[in-house]
């Protein structure tokens, strides 16, 4: 039988494709094999350092818009990787195409689907997605297909029709060992107590900057070892250089941390695996690798790819007792909004951890348990039945609950969070999830996703965000000229500063910041945060009491101009009235043109009267007969009369 592999642009897709081939080999002794992937990529290096020959076309990753330099040279990119997978096809002859995703694998896989309807191809097509949410290209690619073998349940709802969950394929490698084993080839003490942090071969900024960061907090941890690969990088990236810059920024020493080793790769990574007694990675195919060896996993996800897949993976394992998740957050980093793991919250983990080997031991037995079945086996199956046309598929399958936010956009998650009460939002399953994508619109470019950040976070009662909202509400950053003209200010406009304020009567914390940014916002430009301020010095009076500024900033706002201000300014003032002469200042608005206004005078009146500041009735009486209790305006229930009955309930 002949084979061509394709898969690429990180080890995550190269390393299946191999361990499906090293597999078929074992049962097909006579099996030929080409591999298809980009000049440039990992597996240009890999797959050739395997033994396997390789032919390359050119490739390049699906972007978000259609009307973009980068879409049209992702258009040609795949016009000329499809013309070369043709021809690559039409001469190598094989009996399948096994596609492991990265965007080099759509091309042959499309290839052989326009091959096989001009009859110049007999080849099957299969596909494997090893992330619980697949990407775009395998989203695409998938559907014209004979088999799209799956790592998770999950996948089966987007190929119903020719998807089989089949697990992933783990190379045999990990499979075999044991700790003392590796730890001797590595020159490891057995009593140490072993961390391993990787971030795959490329590197991964928020790992690298984390696990420096970190190094100050566990420096008084005994036996510990932490052995840090910071990836060889990319042009986009360099994890070696990014590393000892992140030791300068911190103004620390490498040779101050002799617990600490860096490496730029690891070669033997199974022999550090199975040495480790926990290991830190992202949320890609490697956690499967993992949890063969029987290893304990901190998950750090990288956040916003296609369909969050790298969460959704950290979700799985996690949901299964066999790994932690911690997920990237919104810091401050140098004056500036940065999306990361600080060093503090990683450190606090890793003592937790390390004082808990009760729980690390859990999860090595769960991360065992978690992959059941050889994928290896289960793949090499499928491809018969798919080559032989007899596949047979378990119709009771189940396919698993999936999250059911990681498609949504912001405004959908807005929509959704806020038709719940505050008892589901806290109790809801995905809520560190959902505070999780709140992190990553903070740090955006755009005002409107910032302000998607600044709603998300009041919805989701986050008060871990309140530096983030405090620092959003005093940037005075100037936008350019042009905007300027237009009618602009501020980076952060008006919107944001209004929904800052629902967002902290939301989130319902009260702290010296939130008492500064209640003071600002009763003089802010805009109508509406002045009044949103205001409603917080409502919720917030018990605190507000003793705060002379504000007091004097909301009598101030009694004779402002606009309505709606006056209104939330009575409300907010009379929280602070403590006897009944006191009421006399709102005495120029007892005849005010608005009715709404006059109304808001009543309601106040009510309140005192609940508290019991005035019950005598002849001073209500007196404060009623000087109020004019007309209105232009029409209800079934004229307010006003109802107001007044409620002084005799």
């Amino acid at each position: 039988m002949k084979y061509i592999l394709t898969g690429g642009g990180t080890g995550g897709h190269v390393y299946p494709a191999l361990a499906i081939a090293e597999h078929i080999k074992e049962k097909d002794k006579d099996a030929k094999f080409l591999y298809i992937g980009a000049y440039g990529k990992i597996e240009s290096k890999i797959v050739p350092a395997k033994g396997y020959k390789i032919k390359y076309i050119p490739a390049s990753g699906l972007p978000g818009s259609k009307f973009s330099l980068q879409f049209i040279t992702f258009i040609l990119s795949l016009f000329l990787g499809v013309f070369k997978s043709c021809y690559h096809i039409i001469f190598f002859r094989p009996n399948i195409i096994i596609g492991t995703g990265g965007f080099v694998s759509a091309s042959p896989i499309f290839a052989g689907r326009l091959l096989r309807k001009f009859k110049l191809t007999k080849a099957k097509l299969f596909l494997h997605e090893a992330n619980a949410e697949p990407g775009k290209m395998i989203r695409k690619a998938g559907p014209m297909c004979d088999g799209v073998g799956l790592s998770y349940r999950s996948c089966l709802e987007y190929f119903k029709k020719n998807g089989k969950y089949v697990g992933y394929p783990v190379r045999d490698e990990f499979k075999h060992g044991s700790r003392k084993e590796s730890r001797d080839r590595l020159g490891i003490d057995e009593n140490s107590f072993v961390v391993f942090a990787v971030g795959g071969s490329q590197g991964a900024r928020t790992i690298n900057r984390s696990i420096v960061d970190s190094l100050k907090f566990i420096k008084d941890m005994p036996d510990l070892k932490l052995i840090h690969v910071t990836g060889k990088g990319t042009t986009a990236y360099n994890g070696v250089l990014d590393t000892i810059r992140r030791f300068g920024y911190n103004s620390i020493d490498e040779k101050d941390f002799p617990f600490y080793s860096r490496l730029e790769y690891a070669d033997n990574i199974k022999d550090y695996y199975k040495a480790a007694d926990l290991i830190i990675t992202r949320g890609g195919g490697t956690i499967n690798e993992i949890a063969v060896c029987g290893r304990a996993s901190l998950i750090i996800p990288k956040a916003n790819l296609s369909g969050d897949h790298q969460v959704i993976n950290a979700e799985n394992i996690k949901d299964a007792g066999a790994a932690e998740v911690i997920y990237e957050d919104i810091i401050i980093d140098n004056n500036e909004f940065a999306v990361m793991v600080s060093g503090k919250k990683l450190s606090d983990k890793l003592r937790e951890l390390y004082n808990n080997r009760d729980r690390i031991l859990e999860l090595e037995e769960n991360a065992r348990k978690y992959i059941k079945d050889s994928g290896t086996d289960k793949i090499y199956e499928f491809i018969v039945q798919i080559i032989n046309n007899n596949i047979t598929k378990d119709p009771n399958e189940e396919i698993i609950e999936k999250n059911p936010y990681a498609n949504y956009g912001a405004v959908k998650l807005i929509s959704i969070l806020s038709s719940m009460t505050k008892d589901e939002v806290i109790s809801n399953k995905y809520l560190e999830y959902l505070r999780y994508r709140t992190s990553h619109y903070f740090n955006s470019d755009s005002w409107q996703v910032r302000n998607y950040a600044v709603k998300l976070s009041g919805l989701t009662y986050a008060e871990e965000k309140l530096p983030f909202l405090h620092k959003l509400f005093n940037d005075k950053t100037k936008v350019s000229l042009i905007q300027r003209i237009l009618g602009g200010e501020y980076q952060q406009v008006s919107f944001i500063r209004r929904n800052i304020m629902t967002s902290y009567r939301q989130i319902g914390r009260f702290n010296e910041t939130v008492e500064k940014d209640i003071l600002n916002s009763l003089s802010d430009n805009y109508f509406e945060t002045v009044s949103e301020g205001l409603l917080n010095v409502c919720h917030f009076s018990e605190n507000l009491k003793g705060n002379e500024k504000i007091i004097k900033e909301v009598e101030r706002l009694l004779k402002h101009k606009n309505f709606l201000i006056v209104i939330n300014a009575v409300a907010a003032y009379t929280k602070f009235i403590k006897n009944i002469n006191e009421f006399n200042k709102f005495s120029h608005i007892f005849f005010n043109t608005n009715n709404n206004v006059r109304q808001a005078v009543i309601e106040a009146l009510l309140d005192l009267n609940h508290r019991g500041i005035v019950e005598d009735k002849a001073t209500i009486d007196g404060f009623l007969h000087r109020i004019l209790q007309t209105t232009t305006g029409f209800s079934p229930v004229f307010k006003f009369k109802q107001l007044i009955k409620d002084f005799e309930v």
